[in-house]
Parts: structure tokens; C-alpha cells; sequence
């Protein structure tokens, strides 16, 4: 039983809770418990109304409610949580969904239909294990592509390192730390295209167009891309993706997440160089701007595995990249 393998066993499989106590919740448990190489571990049940008569379901206990979520997260070590919740238990999504943002969790939110006993769900758990895991498809394009354009554009990286240089006092590259999956610091790198220490007296600022503090070889690296390269570094070291949603400043985002329904959903899959957003929506100026590039991040998350909507994401990429139309 997927519950009960041993200590040495468990390894292999993603620790994971389902938060729902209804038929659709057990018959979700029975898939993964009937598919094995899958690899969860579902380690309890969740009743967002509280626990009452029954205790268990096939030997996996419910754990608790609503009001103990995050303790039973970080108590039974869970990487997934999995949300199967009925009409009446609709109530309690946005504070199950807060709660696994707050404690560093994957979630997935499970429809509450039938629909071929879940056929649909357990087709998208394999698509995941095969594309969105540290070590699967989407990881190996990753590592493959960064490395190659690494070589590649080497002597790219050598030019424009001595016309920064040339240009003004400073280091060639600048880090800047920025919220990655689920709500992981680190930090971007990107060859420097403002006057050294642009934010010390300022402190963080909204970049703007014709923003005095961009020097002259940094404007046009932006028009062209260029100073998002060094992010190849980025995605060889996992923190990032090719397409994603763009990693923003914790400043900025801990600011938006209270003007902004779901912004902190963004972060349900690694940070991206190019994504949906970045090559749909233009300059972001105002809050409406910022608003608008998180419906688009949000419905590049509900199609990440869609290769058509992926090299489309490209394609834009590089007709941008190539009409220098970055800002």
C-alpha cells in the first residue's frame, strides 16, 4: 500500500495530503494508491469542516482540518498537497490555497466531477512527473539548451562585458534577489545595464521608461535582450526556466500580492527568461499593467505542458529579440 512502504521505500515517492473528505477525495486516493509509479505518498486526509465520526480511509488517517493545515505540513514533511473539495466545502479554498503558499508547498486544486473516475487527473499527474520534475523532460531541455547557448554566445558575452566596462565604472553582471517556485529567494543574474549602485539612495524603484539611470550600451541591451543572458546561468543552476512567469523582487511582490487576487499563484512553477506575459502584454507601467501580465501567467500555468503554446512563446522571443523591440 502506497501509505505504508517503509522508511527506505518512501524516498521514492512525493510526500503529499489530500485536503477533502468527500467520494471524489477517496476515489483520487484509490487511483494513486492502484498507479504506484506515480510516486505519492499520501500520508492523510484533510476535512476542511473538522473531523468527526470517521478517522481514516484505508488506513490513512485524517489528519486534521483547516485550522492545523500548516502544522501537519510541516509535521509530516509534505511536498503536495492535492484539494478535492465538494460544493459545500468551496468555502475554504482561499485559505487552504494561502496556507500551502505560506508553508512552501506545491498545490493542485482537483476538479470535484467524476469524469471517467478521474481518468483526466491521473493524466495530468503523469504529464507532470514526466515535464515539470527536477530531473524530467523539461529540466533535461533545460540543462541541454543553457549549456549549448552558453558556448555559443561566448564571444557575445565577451563583447558586450568589455563595452560595459568602457562605458561606465562597475561590475559587469548584477545580481538581484527574486522570488522563485514557491516563494524561493535567489538571485537573477543579468549583465549590468544601469550606473553602478542605480537604487543605493533610491532604494527599490519601479523601473520606467527612459529611466535616466540606464546607460547607453544597458538601453540597448534591453531593446535587444542582451542583458538577460547571463540567465542562462539561472536555468543551468535550476532556479529558472526558459518560459515561465518573470521572477519579481519580493519588494515588489509582498506589494502586489495585496492589490492583486491569486498574484502569489504565479509561483507554482519555476520563473521564466521568456514566458506568455513578457511576450503578450507590453511595458508594465501602472497596477492595471501588472494586473493584466497575471491573467496571462496564470493561463500559461494551466497550459505549461502545451508544446504549441511553448514554441509560440519562443517564436514571439525571438522576433522580439530580433526587432529590438525590449524595453
Amino acid at each position: 500500500m502506497l501509505a505504508q512502504v517503509d522508511i527506505i521505500e518512501q524516498k521514492k515517492y512525493k510526500s503529499a495530503l489530500i485536503v477533502g473528505w468527500n467520494v471524489e477525495a477517496a476515489n483520487l486516493y484509490d487511483k494513486l494508491l492502484s498507479i504506484p509509479a506515480l510516486g505519492y505518498d499520501v500520508r492523510g486526509f484533510v476535512r476542511p469542516s473538522g473531523v468527526k465520526e470517521k478517522s481514516h480511509y484505508k488506513n490513512v488517517p485524517i489528519v486534521g482540518d483547516i485550522s492545523n493545515l500548516k502544522e501537519q505540513i510541516e509535521k509530516l514533511n509534505i511536498e503536495e498537497v492535492l484539494i478535492v473539495l465538494s460544493p459545500p466545502e468551496k468555502q475554504y479554498l482561499s485559505s487552504i490555497i494561502s496556507i500551502c503558499q505560506q508553508s512552501g508547498v506545491n498545490y493542485r486544486i482537483v476538479s470535484d466531477t467524476y469524469d471517467e473516475e478521474y481518468a483526466h487527473i491521473i493524466r495530468d499527474v503523469i504529464r507532470d512527473v514526466w515535464s515539470t520534475k527536477d530531473f524530467g523532460i523539461r529540466r533535461i531541455i533545460d540543462l541541454i539548451g543553457s549549456i549549448i547557448l552558453m558556448i555559443l554566445l561566448f564571444p557575445l558575452f565577451v563583447i558586450v562585458a568589455i563595452a560595459i566596462k568602457l562605458e561606465s565604472k562597475g561590475p559587469v553582471f548584477y545580481s538581484q534577489k527574486r522570488y522563485g517556485k514557491n516563494g524561493r529567494i535567489f538571485a537573477v543574474h543579468k549583465f549590468r545595464s544601469m550606473v553602478h549602485d542605480a537604487e543605493k539612495r533610491s532604494g527599490p524603484v519601479w523601473a520606467q521608461k527612459k529611466d535616466p539611470r540606464v546607460t547607453k550600451v544597458g538601453r540597448f541591451m534591453r531593446k535587444t535582450r542582451i542583458d538577460e543572458l547571463p540567465q542562462l546561468i539561472n536555468i543551468l543552476k535550476g532556479d529558472m526556466s526558459f518560459i515561465g512567469p518573470r521572477p519579481e523582487r519580493p519588494f515588489f511582490a509582498e506589494t502586489f500580492k495585496k492589490q492583486i487576487p491569486f498574484y502569489m499563484n504565479r509561483l507554482q512553477v519555476k520563473p521564466g527568461v521568456t514566458g506568455l506575459a513578457q511576450v503578450t502584454v507590453g511595458y508594465d507601467e501602472t497596477i492595471e499593467d501588472v494586473k493584466e501580465k497575471v491573467k496571462k501567467d496564470l493561463e500559461y500555468i494551466q497550459h505549461a505542458n502545451s508544446l504549441k503554446m511553448n514554441l509560440k512563446i519562443l517564436g514571439k522571443t525571438v522576433i522580439t529579440v530580433l526587432a529590438a523591440e525590449g524595453q
